[in-house]
């Protein structure tokens, strides 16, 4: 979220492709995030919108509205493992694939990474964007061999960033400590 990230031409050419290709401003877009991911590491099963059912939710992300899409991007091939996967229906039993000993969902779809690739999923109900997209479950599963480095940019319903916009880095409430 630093200013000096913001002004730097690779984050403003990327914003600016993202915001031709989705037809939205970038100030609906959360900062880009980077990750990075060494062999053993992964992340667990989750849903990118989760604003909704805060206890407290962020003012800013409540005017916002949800995260409504996702477009991640892979900055590096993965030798194996490091998978998307992305969930299916919940199942009774566990899962036979050791990647997903334990848990009940299975993957529908799973993308690999290789860098140039960008994937893009709705987190929200194409027919009511108030209610969350149960096949946006995802997993990035466990780094076998390579290194795994990636970049999520969020994409809001309204101005993400208009707050910053008008009360400026001292009042914003993402900055407050």
């Amino acid at each position: 979220d630093s200013v000096n990230c913001i002004r730097e031409p690779f984050i403003g050419e990327l914003y600016s492709r993202v915001s031709r290709l989705l037809q939205l401003p970038p100030r609906n877009f959360e900062s880009v995030e980077f990750v990075h991911y060494q062999p053993g590491q992964h992340y667990t099963w989750h849903r990118d919108e989760f604003s909704w059912n805060a206890k407290k939710p962020d003012p800013a992300t409540v005017l916002a509205g949800p995260r409504i899409l996702t477009m991640f991007f892979y900055l590096s091939t993965v030798e194996e493992g490091g998978e998307t996967a992305f969930a299916g229906a919940p199942h009774e039993s566990k899962l036979a694939d050791s990647r997903f000993s334990g848990k009940r969902l299975s993957p529908r779809v799973m993308v690999k990474p290789v860098k140039g690739k960008a994937i893009l999923w709705a987190n929200m109900r194409g027919d009511d964007w108030h209610e969350s997209e149960p096949g946006s479950s995802h997993t990035a599963l466990p780094v076998m061999r390579g290194i795994k480095w990636a970049a999520t940019i969020w994409v809001h319903a309204n101005g993400f960033r208009i707050p910053e916009q008008y009360a400026g880095r001292e009042c914003s409430i993402r900055y407050a400590r």
